[in-house]
């Protein structure tokens, strides 16, 4: 019997992934077909969308946040389901897949920190080159 808690433990662990992945792939797959819709809607009407840098910037740090959030909570989330008294473990999977999301929110708020930086310094040189 004390073998079948464990195999009841990994089963509701692994629904807990299972759920993050059938709820997060659609959801992240709709996002992009909206955006998809959105700029085929612009070239039919003949809009031009500029690619802005802000934008761009914008994206990239709140889909940095995204991950970085997202990670966290599938660390968190056995400790969220003991709130609601269901019994469940982090197992090794989950704690690999979510320092791999955590890694990469992390990866793009430091390269969005590292291309401003980089685009200060030559805004700088370019003043002082003006200078001389």
């Amino acid at each position: 019997m004390g073998n079948w808690n464990n195999i009841e433990d990994d089963i509701v662990t692994d629904i807990a992934v299972q759920l993050l992945i059938l709820e997060g792939v659609p959801s992240l797959a709709f996002v992009y077909y909206l955006l998809h819709k959105k700029q085929m809607y612009l070239l039919e009407k003949g809009i031009e969308e500029k690619d802005d840098k802000k934008v761009r910037s914008e994206r990239r740090i709140i889909n940095g946040l995204f991950l970085t959030l997202a990670g966290a909570s599938m660390i968190l989330a056995p400790s969220f389901a003991a709130v609601a008294d269901i019994e469940s473990q982090l197992s090794f999977e989950l704690l690999l897949a979510s320092l791999v999301v955590i890694c990469a929110g992390m990866a793009m708020l430091v390269g969005e920190g590292l291309i401003k930086y980089r685009a200060n310094l030559v805004k700088e040189r370019e003043g002082l080159i003006e200078l001389k």
